[in-house]
């Protein structure tokens, strides 16, 4: 009987993993598919912000993960890359679609911190 509960114990954390695998590439996948239906912009317009976005976001998680810096250091630090990010990101989007992506930002970071 025991057997059994393991072996079903096992299969059960298998089929879980995988299916959150799954979820994940899936969730990454719709990124771009989102940004579209989100901001009503085109194919072109949303890889340009994904781009945007991808870019900055590697140049602050490296200032993040700089352990020899503090906190107000880092924050300085990061002040000019998301300048940065919205001037690139104004050449493609208006104010309220912009206003839009960072409330869609905001929530996903509410999200990540509740998980």
């Amino acid at each position: 009987m025991k057997k059994i509960f393991a072996i079903i114990f096992i299969a059960s954390a298998f089929f879980s993993v995988s299916a959150s695998a799954q979820t994940s590439k899936k969730g990454m996948g719709m990124a771009k598919q989102t940004l579209m239906d989100s901001l009503k912009i085109s194919d072109a317009t949303a890889d340009s912000v994904l781009s945007i976005r991808q870019t900055s976001m590697t140049q602050m998680r490296t200032i993040m993960s700089d352990q020899s810096l503090s906190q107000d250091q880092k924050k300085e630090k990061a002040k000019p890359i998301k300048q940065e990010m919205k001037t690139r990101l104004q050449k493609f989007l208006d104010k309220d679609q912009l206003a839009k992506l960072q409330g869609m930002e905001m929530e996903m970071r509410q999200n990540k911190k509740n998980q």
